[in-house]
């Protein structure tokens, strides 16, 4: 029998390969039904995140099915694929949204806190920065963002070293991604200014 062409089937960067194929073989026995299976799951996940207003509803279902396939795989007894995954998207709906919340705060709190002569390096900032920011990859400018939520000390550390497990790498491969990631911005915010 040959391997799934719905090109949705094939594994993610952060999900072992083989876990995957598991998961695929979790949701049928049948290659083919499972990659059709996946499909509409993947397909539903999408549509319940479009229904809750996040910009990138594509990317919060390959999300889910991450974490799904990363559960399942350790053994989680789930009796329905469909609602387990519903269950992981509202969760995941709710961080995204907390996250959100907490990203207008810092930024608000930011603003506040500028004198009023500032205004125009605001706009300046946001005119320049966004479209770089904007240019990178989703998966990168959520790294970007996962990476600087928490601010100092200890806690900064921890973050940063449960991120890195969580993507499954180390905390130095991880500051190097942050570093090249960066590196891009600051150049593309150089090229913008000597631009404009």
């Amino acid at each position: 029998m040959t391997e799934p062409t719905h090109d949705k089937t094939k594994a993610r960067q952060n999900v072992d390969p083989e876990a995957f194929a598991r998961f695929l073989e979790f949701l049928s026995p049948d290659i083919e039904e499972a990659g059709h299976r996946y499909a509409r799951l993947h397909e539903k996940l999408a549509g319940f995140f479009r229904l809750k207003g996040l910009s990138d509803p594509t990317s919060a279902a390959d999300q889910t099915i991450d974490r799904a396939v990363l559960k399942i795989n350790a053994v989680t007894p789930v009796p329905d694929v469909d609602k387990y995954c519903l269950g992981i998207a509202r969760n995941l709906a709710k961080e995204k949204y907390r996250s959100a919340q907490r990203e207008n705060s810092v930024f608000l709190k930011f603003i506040e806190n500028l004198p009023d002569a500032a205004n125009e390096q605001i706009e300046r900032i946001y005119r320049i920065l966004k479209p770089c920011f904007e240019q990178l990859a989703v998966e990168e400018q959520e790294l970007l963002l996962a990476y600087c939520q928490v601010a100092q000390g200890r806690a900064r550390a921890e973050h940063r070293r449960q991120l890195a497990e969580m993507m499954k790498t180390t905390v130095l491969a991880l500051r190097m991604r942050v570093t090249r990631l960066r590196t891009i911005l600051s150049d593309c915010v150089k090229k913008s200014s000597n631009g404009g």
